[in-house]
């Protein structure tokens, strides 16, 4: 565990982070969490219920920063060349019908996401992977438009560092990187999904390495304060310094490539450059900010499409907040103020009580549209027990009845896409004439909305799961 100590402590005004948490919420900013790190203290540490301390969360992109880690071991271990093309790193692996941009390609430029193609290949990809084909040698045939150089973000290419790293570690990913990377880290917790239909050692899935990483919040914010001490942990090298010196740099412009002006800084080793430091970050606004002239680190979950403006939010409060000195009156009221934090439950109406949907509870109701991932729901049941509500969700398998809190979250576990995990908080409520339950998954940045009717049920994702 990382250590503690105030704000103040750490010459940081910790009214400034509570600016910022306002700041987020008037702009309908959903955090999950947020961990603020000076000097290698923890400062500042705060969960949205019902998002805890230890749960863990699927963090998206930022799992490719984990995977240029790994790449930086493997180079250090003398198991890899970054000069080496994607064909000599991946010898026999190498599919007998793939492009000719693998020849040329390196392991570098795979790194850069510089391998010449036009396009991102996920669609590509992910439709390979629901019929039961490779998605990783779809991309390795896919032919590039340029030479090497040119920046496009290419889950195929990390995709590919994955498979790479399987092949000259002999190990999976994830068990690879444990006694190297995440044991130290204290990250136990660590669960990394396989890519459906690729077959790595042992003949499990290959690790995912453009996404698919699910991890604490404070191991988040242990690997940023790892980059900003250039990979010593304690008396113990991690990450070779050279390798991190080359990683955090814009090795390759990208000006143009991408909309937002963070997302336009220069790319190094699957980390961004930013308008100031540098950074991981995955979808929905999963964030390890590292800021090296201000000894920071700032660690975010969330549920946010809006990701420029969160990192505006970000420059704009807590930036600042590391050049004043704060009080100790100031650390008091933030450690309240992040404490009270919560993903407020459903309500009730005051004109929507129960007797308005009385006759909606107590029978199935069948789907008007399924939700994405969920078609294998086909009926939904809420029922009034002594204790609240429960609902049941009805698939070709069976039913599966949980608890519904009144008021408050509770906890259980539903169906998922093949990239969420099942534990999920709910909550319920009468709302325009109709019974509403929220579903969190709280492994993940999301959460859907099951509407029951008198037309029949609809579910409905606030933001939807990738691929």
């Amino acid at each position: 565990m990382l250590p503690r100590a105030t704000p103040s402590s750490q010459d940081v005004d910790a009214a400034r982070i509570g600016a910022f948490i306002h700041a987020a919420a008037r702009a309908r900013i959903e955090l999950h969490s947020l961990m603020v790190l000076r000097r290698g203290n923890v400062i500042a540490q705060g969960w949205w219920e019902p998002y805890t301390p230890d749960g863990i969360q699927l963090v998206y992109s930022l799992s490719k920063a984990f995977t240029s880690a790994a790449v930086g071991i493997a180079q250090a271990e003398g198991l890899l060349d970054l000069e080496s093309t994607v064909a000599e790193a991946l010898g026999e692996d190498l599919p007998g019908g793939a492009a000719e941009w693998t020849r040329t390609v390196r392991v570098r430029d795979l790194l850069t996401m510089s391998t010449g193609h036009e396009d991102d290949p996920i669609n590509a990809m992910s439709s390979s992977a629901r019929s039961d084909r490779d998605p990783l040698r779809t991309f390795l045939e896919l032919p590039a438009e340029h030479d090497p150089g040119l920046f496009t973000y290419n889950q195929g290419a990390t995709l590919t560092l994955s498979a790479i790293l399987a092949r000259v570690t002999g190990e999976p990913l994830l068990d690879w990187l444990r006694p190297r990377l995440l044991d130290p880290l204290g990250a136990a917790e660590a669960t990394w999904n396989g890519m459906k239909g690729t077959v790595g050692p042992g003949g499990q899935p290959l690790a995912q390495g453009f996404t698919g990483l699910h991890v604490r919040t404070e191991t988040i914010a242990a690997f940023g304060e790892l980059l900003r001490c250039d990979g010593q942990w304690g008396d113990r090298r991690l990450i070779p310094a050279g390798y991190l010196a080359q990683a955090r740099r814009p090795l390759v412009p990208n000006a143009g490539r991408t909309s937002n002006p963070d997302w336009q800084q220069g790319y190094g080793f699957q980390l961004w450059s930013a308008r100031h430091g540098y950074r991981g970050d995955g979808a929905y606004g999963q964030f390890c900010i590292v800021l090296p002239e201000q000894q920071a680190v700032i660690a975010m979950t969330a549920q946010c499409p809006r990701m420029q403006e969160q990192l505006d939010l970000v420059w704009e409060h807590l930036l600042p907040a590391f050049d004043s000195p704060g009080s100790p009156e100031a650390d008091d009221d933030l450690e309240e103020l992040l404490l009270s934090q919560r993903l407020e439950p459903l309500s009730d109406q005051e004109d929507a009580g129960v007797a308005s949907v009385a006759d909606l509870f107590g029978r199935d109701h069948d789907l008007r549209a399924p939700a994405l991932f969920l078609g294998q729901v086909e009926r939904v049941r809420i029922d009034e027990t002594p204790q609240g509500w429960s609902m049941t969700w009805h698939t070709a398998q069976g039913g599966v009845e949980v608890p519904v809190g009144r008021g408050e979250w509770t906890r259980a576990r539903l169906p998922a896409p093949d990239t969420l995990h099942t534990p999920v908080a709910l909550s319920g409520a009468c709302i325009d004439g109709e019974l509403r339950v929220r579903v969190v998954y709280v492994e993940s940045p999301h959460c859907l909305t099951v509407s029951l009717r008198p037309d029949g049920a609809a579910l409905s994702w606030r933001t939807l799961p990738l691929a």
